[in-house]
């Protein structure tokens, strides 16, 4: 689906009018629906104010997210929807900063608003002014947002104006008069049509992302078992994931102390979608369980009990035994920790070669997917193909249209050797095994990635310069790219998820924030939906 926000050039546009105006002109070819991020009552213009005191206009985008969400399940077969943006009416000085947020976060296409200034003529100075906004919604200058612009209550027709554009990057869509003021703006039939026919770069934005994340945890009522329970920050992350009803979370841990963790940062423990269970007293009935499951492999019941004096263990076996939908673990665990109990207990699931993990990667305009960052260090082919498919898999699930680049530093044979042979090979696997999905390679990153690069490299493809799942060669690449890439721009990851397993288990960073359990907790209980209709 398109969107398209209506944003003023400046005070006194008529941004309500033209806005409705432009979803009833686009009705006439297309299916619309017309919906206001930000209401005008000074108590959202407050909560905005108190948000973005405290640096959190992130936080008010996934409301913002949230909210859009909630309004589109209710349409159907919805092609474009306009959005209006923030008028200057509200007085505040952010209304630019905020419009191009909320253009980001919709992945939307901007019409601009400009009305003459009392009874005067459009002239260049209001042209430029309309030139200078632009620059904030496409900085790189290519306009591939920008759709042009309304003039509201012009005593000039569009044909007279139309000189005055004719070397603005901006395009004049329409003149309204101060006459019609109210009546549906007249955009062309050809122009609404070749909008309709013209290529849309579909992108889940960070907001977007985080929206049906959340919606899908919340609505899924999964159980998951936090075997750091006496941990602080894994202690904050289960009460937040209550607050927000994402998951039923298990604290494995002393009561006491998991108690005193609460109070020491101030917190209540909630009595709903939380559960506090000390391992020691529950470790014992596991014991046959996993006897029986590692029988092939000599355990006895001595070593199970021993190695039931590990949290984590007992973690996996309530997932195993399905007394919890998945786990999460490694705040203070490392990878081996966590991993190891699940490929030995929980086992991988049917049909998968091969457990692999991927990362979310929250860039500003839209997330990618990078894999595998933190299992397999050296690949063959037949692996490097599963964790493609997996990962393609998993990208659909949480909402994204999977275009798969397998990457190399050579781009579709323009270099040669064992390691672009076996990225070629993994290719030609991945398509032999699923021929629906959108896989291409070798290609190197900047092929992936860039349209212009894409277009120079590898113009026959259908990935290049369009890709949103970057499939790695080996873990020194991958692990190395993905925090290249999260450092250099200081942006959020959500990972590693682990993939292949029979049930979810995931791996914290031992340097991870509350923020990032949260947001791994809630992964972990939209994999499960997964994997339980897998199994139905």
């Amino acid at each position: 689906m398109r969107t398209i926000l209506v944003v003023p050039v400046s005070k006194n546009v008529g941004l309500t009018t033209v806005a409705l105006s432009v979803e009833r002109a686009l009705s006439t070819q297309l299916k619309t629906c017309y919906w206001e991020p930000i209401g005008q009552s000074m108590d959202t213009i407050y909560h905005i104010d108190d948000l973005l005191s405290q640096n959190k206009l992130s936080t008010f985008l996934e409301e913002t997210a949230l909210s859009f969400q909630a309004f589109m399940t209710q349409k159907k077969e919805i092609d474009l929807c306009v959005l209006k943006g923030l008028s200057y009416r509200v007085h505040r000085p952010y209304v630019l900063d905020i419009n191009v947020a909320l253009a980001r976060a919709f992945n939307a296409q901007i019409i601009f608003v400009a009305a003459p200034v009392d009874e005067n003529l459009f002239d260049e100075t209001i042209l430029r002014q309309i030139e200078l906004t632009a620059q904030f919604y496409d900085p790189d200058g290519a306009m591939d947002r920008v759709l042009g612009c309304i003039i509201n209550r012009s005593y000039q027709s569009k044909t007279e104006l139309e000189p005055l554009f004719a070397q603005s990057a901006v395009s004049l869509l329409a003149c309204i008069s101060p006459m019609k003021t109210g009546d549906a703006v007249t955009l062309s039939a050809d122009w609404i049509s070749a909008l309709n026919q013209k290529p849309y770069k579909a992108r889940l934005t960070p907001p977007l992302f985080n929206a049906t994340l959340f919606c899908k945890a919340e609505q899924a009522n999964k159980t998951i078992v936090l075997p750091e329970g006496e941990e602080p920050r894994t202690v904050q992350a289960a009460i937040i994931c209550a607050q927000k009803k994402l998951a039923h979370c298990i604290l494995l841990g002393r009561e006491g102390q998991i108690r005193s963790i609460a109070l020491q940062y101030h917190l209540s423990l909630p009595t709903d979608y939380l559960t506090i269970v000390d391992p020691v007293q529950i470790a014992h009935k596991y014991i046959q369980p996993m006897v029986e499951l590692r029988k092939q492999k000599g355990l006895t019941a001595e070593e199970a009990e021993k190695q039931l004096t590990d949290a984590v263990v007992v973690g996996t076996m309530m997932v195993q035994q399905g007394e919890a939908d998945g786990l999460v673990s490694g705040a203070i665990h490392t990878t081996a920790n966590t991993v190891r109990p699940a490929l030995q207990l929980i086992k991988m699931a049917p049909g998968a070669q091969v457990v692999s993990s991927l990362f979310f990667m929250a860039l500003p305009d839209e997330i990618l997917v990078y894999a595998d960052c933190a299992i397999n260090q050296n690949p063959d082919a037949e692996v490097l193909a599963d964790t493609a498919i997996q990962t393609a898999d998993s990208a659909k699930q949480f909402g994204l249209e999977p275009r798969v680049a397998m990457i190399s530093y050579s781009t579709l044979g323009s270099g040669a050797g064992p390691d672009v042979e076996k990225v070629q090979k993994a290719v030609e696997l991945a398509r032999a095994k699923r021929p629906d999905l959108s896989i291409d390679g070798p290609l190197q990153y900047d092929a992936a990635a860039d349209p212009i690069v894409g277009q120079l490299k590898a113009p026959k493809s259908e990935v290049a310069g369009r890709a949103n799942v970057f499939i790695f060669p080996d873990l020194n690449t991958g692990n190395t790219v993905y925090k290249a890439v999260q450092r250099t721009n200081r942006i959020f990851c959500f990972g590693p998820m682990l993939q292949g397993l029979r049930k979810p288990v995931n791996d914290l960073s031992r340097g991870c924030l509350v923020e990032d359990i949260v947001y791994t907790i809630a992964l972990t209980v939209v994999q499960s939906l997964k994997i339980e209709g897998e199994s139905d």
